[in-house]
Formats: structure tokens, sequence, C-alpha cells
């Protein structure tokens, strides 16, 4: 039981060694926004895993978009484009496992993303669901 204890309390170490840092703007951006050019960085220490993906994930909406798959984890940063990236600002990014992305190393801060915010799409019931409703 305490060996397992141990082994449990070093998985969570490792998860947890690698820090990510605040994004900033891209080259040639001066702010994070739709379609624009972003950088990500990071500290990490030994024992890290040797390549990590980037993900950005909204807690509002749900949505989540890949950012940089099978970066060097040594490399410290990477530059990526907002890619179709919607306007708000609960956005965070995470670094996860190259093969696994529910696999969790680390959650940054959130951030603001500047862009057209989509419209809530609101779509009717057909008649026909609406009268069963009602029954």
């Amino acid at each position: 039981m305490f060996r397992s204890s141990l082994i449990l309390v070093a998985f969570a170490t490792i998860a947890a060694s690698i820090k990510l840092h605040a994004p900033v703007p891209g080259p040639g951006f001066n702010q994070l926004e739709t379609d624009g050019a972003a950088t990500i960085s990071w500290d990490a220490e030994a024992g890290d895993p040797p390549f990590i993906s980037l993900e950005i994930q909204n807690d509002v909406t749900l949505d989540s978009f890949e950012f940089a798959r099978n970066v060097r984890v040594d490399s410290g940063s990477v530059t990526g484009i907002l890619d179709e990236v919607p306007g708000g600002d609960a956005y965070y990014f995470q670094a996860v496992n190259a093969h696994n992305v529910l696999d969790v190393y680390a959650t940054g801060e959130k951030f603001t993303v500047v862009g057209e915010i989509p419209p809530i799409t609101y779509v009717p019931l057909p008649l026909y669901l609406m009268s069963i409703a009602l029954i």
C-alpha cells in the first residue's frame, strides 16, 4: 500500500511540474485575436515528458481547439495561430499528453481573445414536438 502511494505521489509531481505562462501576441500582432498568432511559453523540469501538445479550452462554451501538437518540452515555447478561435474571455491553455489529450499535465491562466463573438443560435422546436411537450 505504501509503495503504491509513493508511485501516485511521484506521478502527480511529474504531471504538475510544467508551468504554463500567459500567452502573448505573436510577431506582427498587438493582441490575442481570432486567426492571429500567439506565443505560449512554459517552464519545464527534469522528468517532464519529452513532448506535449497544447490545447485551448473555453470553460463557458466548452469548446476546445488544438494549438500545437508534439512540441518538444525543452524548447520552452511555441508560436501558433488562434485558428477560428472566436472572441471571448474564458480561454485557457492546457499542456496535454502528445498521444492522449485527456491526460493533462498543466493548465494555464485564463486569457481573452479579441474577435467576433458568435451569435447564439436559436433552433425552434417543430410544432409536433411542442404539442407532445404540452401533453
